[in-house]
């Protein structure tokens, strides 16, 4: 409220008119009286004026409060629909995705595993393994299109549902992701480098899929490319 702006400017300048009426005489009983109405009268302005100001105060602790609760609200939705490690989709939402695109328009779906994944868990630890997880996270997501989507299905597996609805063209796309994960070693610290690759499987959409069945096929295509030798894309018939 701007300080400029008196509520009570007409209040107070009856006020003044009252005790310079008063001033003026009107007789002991009647100034007695009309002193102790203005007395009441100012005091009941004081304390107005007092809970405006609280009021005032309450209203922005308010506004800071409810602004807290929306940055909340925000991170704890993030946090529902998105794995806590990688950043991705978590399992729940990639699937949601996949439902809403497929019954949009014709769609591809990438299914990703890291080759030999328990093998760098086993030599390297855990914390390497993370790291490991989330450097594929971060390169998948640099060279998919805006119109992807990525997600975490589990473990070491990953989904890329593509707007692509032509299967040679989503093939072109899996051979980048492949590429972008294994032409490059990882940094896993102390100056060591890990090379690692993954396995793509990739499936075209059918009329009527439902996620299972899109999944079921991409994952089918999946273990081809890891019975093949791993570090390929192989496409579901």
């Amino acid at each position: 409220m701007s300080e400029d702006f008196n509520l009570f400017e007409r209040e107070e300048a009856q006020s003044r008119e009252a005790r310079a009426y008063l001033a003026q005489g009107c007789g002991p009983d009647c100034a007695q009286r009309l002193e102790q109405l203005l007395d009441g009268y100012d005091r009941l302005l004081r304390e107005t004026r007092q809970l405006i100001r609280i009021a005032d105060r309450r209203e922005l602790e308010l506004n800071r409060l409810n602004k807290k609760l929306q940055a909340l609200t925000r991170s704890l939705a993030f946090q529902a629909e998105h794995d806590a490690l990688t950043g991705i989709l978590n399992k729940a939402a990639i699937v949601g995705a996949i439902e809403r695109r497929l019954a949009a328009a014709p769609s591809c779906l990438l299914a990703l595993d890291v080759d030999h994944f328990k093998a760098v868990n086993d030599n390297f630890g855990h914390l390497v393994g993370d790291l490991v997880l989330k450097g594929i996270a971060d390169r998948i997501l640099g060279v998919i299109n805006d119109n992807d989507v990525l997600g975490r299905f589990g473990g070491e597996e990953f989904l890329v549902m593509t707007a692509e609805a032509s299967l040679s063209r989503a093939r072109v796309l899996a051979e980048r992701v492949r590429l972008a994960v294994a032409e490059e070693s990882f940094d896993i610290g102390n100056g060591n480098m890990l090379a690692v690759t993954v396995s793509i499987g990739l499936c075209g959409w059918r009329a009527g899929d439902t996620p299972d069945q899109a999944i079921e096929r991409a994952d089918q295509a999946l273990y081809v490319a890891k019975r093949g030798g791993r570090n390929r894309v192989e496409v579901s018939d």
